[in-house]
């Protein structure tokens, strides 16, 4: 994303989009195995999570496509999608970095410690944009406790989020 408009000189930067031209098959590897933790996350606490085939992440449009627009959107890596030109990200400090990761990577790295659910991919999103951006989002990332959760076991959480009720310390 930093190099276009860059090296590839004369192109306007503001075409450029995710979708179209940075997602591939070892990214959608790497969201199938991200889209595995949240799914183990989710069994061991014992709330229900969309399930989706490995296949709806193989395409240029990720699992957005067949989630938002129904599962035959699947855009094969060898073409455009043409649609989302000019959505970017054009820079790194972008919401998928700045919030996505602090707020709900290490949401789901809390979880996993607390549950006893390994999530390396996770972590490895976590430390990579922690080296990228500069900051330390493990340091500054959102915890249980900054949500009012962090002193729940698994017995009151569950019964705070389907039944409303809250424990408080």
């Amino acid at each position: 994303m930093e190099n276009w408009g860059v090296i590839f000189g004369g192109n306007d930067k503001y075409t450029y989009s995710i979708y179209s031209h940075a997602y591939c098959k070892s990214i959608a590897e790497v969201q199938y195995s991200f889209f595995l933790e949240e799914v183990e996350l989710a069994e061991k606490i014992g709330v229900g999570i969309q399930k989706y085939p490995k296949k709806n992440f193989l395409s240029r449009t990720s699992i957005l496509g067949p989630e938002y627009m129904g599962d035959d959107c699947i855009i094969p890596f060898d073409e455009q999608y043409q649609t989302a030109y000019g959505t970017g990200p054009f820079t790194i400090n972008n919401r998928y970095i700045t919030e996505d990761i602090p707020v709900g990577c290490h949401i789901y790295h809390e979880l996993g410690k607390k549950f006893g659910v390994k999530t390396p991919v996770i972590d490895s999103m976590i430390t990579l944009a922690s080296v990228m951006t500069g900051q330390d989002f493990y340091e500054k990332g959102l915890t249980l406790d900054d949500i009012g959760i962090g002193h729940l076991d698994k017995e009151q959480l569950l019964d705070y989020l389907n039944n409303g009720n809250y424990v408080n310390i």
